[in-house]
């Protein structure tokens, strides 16, 4: 943690929701890097539950829909700006409520920002309109980085009480990569970031040793969308050599072998995470072009290398699906539950179009919902199940409209 120092400017970055959560969004912890390692410069993490907004400016985080409002409640009295996935996605309509928001890599922003903000603040809107990233409702530009070797957050402070809520315990996030090499038509991910961007090897080995030291933890959680880095392979046996633990919150399963498994099990992985989406047939129309066979095969390698515990993520309510569809899925989960030794957790939850995505424009069905909300309690009974939220998935559509 940075010490607190009386400084000629402050900032208050902010994760409009609870604590457990936020301290693992990197978002707010690069910014946190950034400003206070500027001279004359300090910063401090606010969060929905523990803190309040004491400082002139604020910049808020916003990872999920249901933050919106808590942002709104929490605004300071002076200039207000956000950035983050939910504003990558409805920036034209959340401008409104600030006085400028960021797009693109904040790290390739925020400095020029400070910069202008620093020569005072009559004209601060005026003059940060020209930099790349900026967005005041004019012209739509998104900043970028040269390289993701540039810049690290290795400060990553936690509160000394760890409870059980914190999923991850106390950790150090390890960014490996930004964007997705992948082009489902359900995910708007490539509107923000277009390209795919690897840390090399080297900065990453870098990173860790600089992470583990500062931060005292024996825990790595790496950070990717996808966990696609071509030297994954690489990255998991540095981490095995420094003998820490490692948490991967998700991965895909077409791009594993049992080599890849057996590394993630040395590093003391218990569960994967896995989303398959739906059935094939419909899978491969929504642009997620990976066979049953591939999560067969997945799933042989997981029992062969011991792992017990699998968690699948999938949809209902997707566009053009059919009874048929539903039958298709619940038969692949079933097989997928005949063919792994140890237990399957089914997360089901419903398709909300997202802005951006090749569906933006998709309209959801209260009635068919409900349906097929009955056909999968009725046809998973064998699975421990999280079922879907129609009021969540209702209120994440409207999102603003």
């Amino acid at each position: 943690m940075f010490p607190y120092k009386k400084s000629k400017f402050r900032m208050d970055i902010v994760y409009p929701n609870k604590m457990y959560g936020g301290v693992y969004s990197l978002g707010p912890l690069i910014v946190y890097n950034l400003v206070n390692t500027r001279k004359d410069w300090y910063c401090e993490r606010v969060f929905l539950d523990p803190g309040k907004i004491t400082a002139p400016l604020a910049g808020f985080s916003l990872q999920y829909e249901d933050d919106f409002e808590n942002a709104l409640k929490m605004r300071c009295n002076g200039i207000n700006f956000a950035g983050g996935p939910v504003i990558e996605m409805y920036y034209d309509k959340i401008i409104k409520y600030f006085d400028f928001l960021i797009l693109g890599d904040v790290e390739a922003v925020l400095p020029l920002v400070l910069d202008e903000y620093e020569k005072g603040v009559p004209g601060f809107i005026q003059r940060i309109e020209k930099i790349k990233g900026v967005y005041t409702g004019k012209e739509v530009t998104r900043g970028r980085v040269k390289s993701l070797d540039d810049f690290y957050p290795i400060i990553q402070p936690f509160p000394k009480d760890i409870t059980k809520e914190f999923v991850f315990g106390k950790c150090f996030m390890l960014e490996i990569e930004r964007g997705c090499p992948f082009d489902c038509k359900f995910c708007s991910l490539k509107r923000f970031y277009p390209e795919v961007r690897y840390r090399s090897f080297e900065a990453i080995k870098k990173i860790i040793d600089e992470g583990l030291k500062v931060n005292k933890v024996s825990r790595v959680t790496i950070y990717s969308p996808s966990f696609a880095h071509p030297e994954r392979k690489e990255i998991l046996n540095y981490l095995i050599q420094k003998k820490i633990r490692v948490s991967v919150p998700s991965i895909r399963a077409e791009l594993m072998d049992k080599e890849t498994l057996s590394l993630l099990k040395k590093c003391g992985l218990e569960s994967l995470t896995i989303a398959p989406e739906c059935g094939q047939s419909l899978r491969m129309k929504m642009g997620k072009k990976v066979l049953d066979e591939s999560y067969l095969r997945f799933v042989k390698w997981c029992n062969e290398t011991g792992f017990k515990k699998l968690k699948m993520y999938l949809m209902i309510g997707l566009p053009g699906m059919t009874k048929n569809d539903m039958e298709e899925m619940v038969k692949f989960l079933l097989t997928m539950k005949k063919e792994f030794k140890g237990q399957i957790y089914v997360s089901i939850n419903y398709f909300v179009p997202k802005p951006g995505s090749e569906f933006e424009n998709y309209e959801l069905e209260k009635k068919k919902m409900k349906a097929m909300e009955k056909f999968i309690e009725k046809s998973l009974i064998a699975f421990k199940l999280k079922k879907p939220s129609i009021s969540t998935a209702f209120r994440e559509w409207k999102f603003l409209k």
